[in-house]
């Protein structure tokens, strides 16, 4: 995993206004790196996976485990030549979170205050996380078809734990910038901490649980994946990615805890049917750009 802390530092110095001019005195240099970390130069011949790489989020760290995933069902490698560059985005609000013309498959924007971004590219859609994403990029112009689903719930065919054996009552995880609050936890709780690379444990530890509260939107998804219900726990920021994730599979009306104690008084939304969701994916895959 690449982390950029001078990366990270200057965003955080440059404010809203400032990274505005930098995104425009990028544009023309875009696809030369990987999404607004110019320190991280994209490949020739190759096809550029662009992910969130900059925290050790396991949210953003699942797009390579999912995409070489596909690409072993039909035995290419993710390091294979091809004859042009080119930039993939898969799971992630990432479309905003770079410039670059790409193959999108299964990502979502983050919050309305980003999609100036969306100007003036080049993207080749073949599947977004959810309506609200379609229906932004569809507001710029582009053809977006009515494929949704985030790759993360594809992960059921890559790892299924050895055991699920039901060792709490709830699970609770926080995203990464949550503020943590004062918890008294007993036997009947665990906290599971989505800030980890090791999607194994992270995944053994859901399914070890009856029910999942979380601020983390792939402690959501994964959860629901792999058949755990789940509570969502009220996030401190862009809570639009959230229900893009619902929408996508059906749902509309889906409760909301203020709270970890508001959540145990919550009951959870029954889990969604994942199988066409899966397949309309999976046939969205775009193998061409490989060629």
């Amino acid at each position: 995993m690449k982390i950029d802390r001078f990366n990270i530092k200057l965003k955080q110095l440059l404010g809203k206004n400032m990274k505005k001019v930098i995104a425009k005195f990028l544009f023309p240099f875009r696809n030369k790196f990987i999404l607004f970390n110019v320190s991280n130069r994209a490949r020739t011949n190759q096809v550029n996976l662009n992910y969130w790489s900059e925290s050790k989020n396991l949210g953003d760290l699942l797009s390579p485990v999912v995409v070489d995933y596909m690409l072993s069902l039909r035995n290419i490698s993710s390091d294979k030549k091809v004859k042009k560059q080119r930039h993939f985005y898969a799971i992630g609000s990432i479309l905003t979170a770079g410039q670059q013309d790409a193959v999108v498959w299964g990502s979502g924007i983050l919050n309305a205050s980003l999609t100036y971004r969306l100007e003036k590219r080049k993207l080749d859609i073949r599947a977004v996380r959810g309506p609200f994403t379609r229906a932004v990029l569809m507001d710029y112009g582009y053809n977006v078809p009515e494929v949704y689903g985030d790759p993360a719930i594809l992960f059921p065919e890559i790892y299924s734990p050895k055991t699920v054996s039901k060792k709490y009552k709830y699970g609770i995880i926080f995203h990464k910038d949550y503020n943590l609050p004062s918890l008294t936890i007993d036997d009947d709780y665990t906290i599971i901490n989505i800030c980890t690379d090791n999607y194994k444990s992270f995944i053994n530890r859901i399914v070890s649980a009856e029910i999942i509260i979380s601020s983390s939107l792939h402690g959501i998804i994964l959860a629901e994946s792999y058949g755990v219900r789940a509570i969502l726990l009220k996030p401190q920021i862009d809570i639009l990615k959230y229900y893009d994730y619902y929408f996508s599979t059906g749902r509309v009306n889906i409760p909301v805890a203020e709270n970890i104690e508001d959540a145990l008084h919550i009951l959870p939304p029954e889990l969604p049917d994942f199988f066409k969701l899966r397949q309309k994916l999976k046939a969205a895959f775009p193998y061409d750009i490989y060629n």
